[in-house]
Parts: structure tokens; C-alpha cells; sequence
């Protein structure tokens, strides 16, 4: 389950900070699909990378099955990332030189073992 609130997030700025989110709500229970719409610049991609354990938030909270990612030291982070979090991006971050399984597959490395991944990592691609 994902659990987000009252998340908030800033830029400072010579002028002063600039609030991009404030005081977002949201819970997804397994399986749950949502969709961000919004106009440019209105914070969807600050968001998602809030959401992926990629950017902190200015404060609030962000809890993925029960655990706080910014709560943890940068190394548990990125296993937090590694293990719990699955990011599509754009183009821009696939390798040309891999099938699309392949890609999918790239953060198994970290995880050394291949037990389930390929089965996994099908099933997946299945759903996209």
C-alpha cells in the first residue's frame, strides 16, 4: 500500500521559494492504477519522482507497504528503490543494445540472483 500525506515540496530560488506541491493525499492499495494529469509545470514529474525515492519531500510523508524511504540512510534507500519500486521512463533511459525484456531486467544485477526475475519480469511486461 502506498500512503502519501500532506506532502509538500519547494525550490528555493533568488526570490524566495517556489511551492510546487502542497499537501497531497493519496492512498493506493496493490493493484490500484491511477493516473497525474495536469498542464506543464504543474508538478506531476516532481511527484512520481517523490513517489520513486528519488527526491525527498519539503515534508509530509510517503509510506510504501508500511516503510518511509526518506527515513532511511542513502544506501537502504536505493535498496528500497532497487527492491520495491518500478520505474518505466521515457526513451532516454533505455539501452538501445537490450531487448525490452533485457531492460526490464537491469536491476536484477544489483540483486545478483536471477531466481524468478525472467519469469517475473514477463509477466510484467504482460501487463503493460
Amino acid at each position: 500500500m502506498l500512503v502519501v500525506k500532506q506532502l509538500h515540496k519547494e525550490y528555493p530560488t533568488p526570490q524566495g521559494a517556489v511551492s510546487i506541491l502542497s499537501g497531497i493525499d493519496l492512498t493506493l492499495q496493490r493493484g490500484d492504477a491511477a493516473c497525474i494529469m495536469g498542464p506543464s509545470g504543474s508538478g506531476k514529474s516532481t511527484l512520481l519522482y517523490i513517489l520513486g525515492a528519488l527526491e525527498p519531500p519539503t515534508s509530509g510523508t510517503v509510506e510504501l507497504d508500511g516503510l518511509n524511504p526518506f527515513a532511511l540512510d542513502p544506501n537502504a534507500v536505493a535498496a528500497f528503490r532497487n527492491e520495491k519500486v518500478g520505474f518505466v521512463f521515457q526513451d532516454h533511459c533505455l539501452l538501445p543494445q537490450c531487448s525490452v525484456l533485457e531492460n526490464v531486467l537491469i536491476p536484477t544485477v544489483v540483486a545478483r540472483s536471477s531466481d524468478g526475475f525472467v519469469d517475473r519480469a514477463r509477466l510484467l511486461l504482460d501487463c503493460v
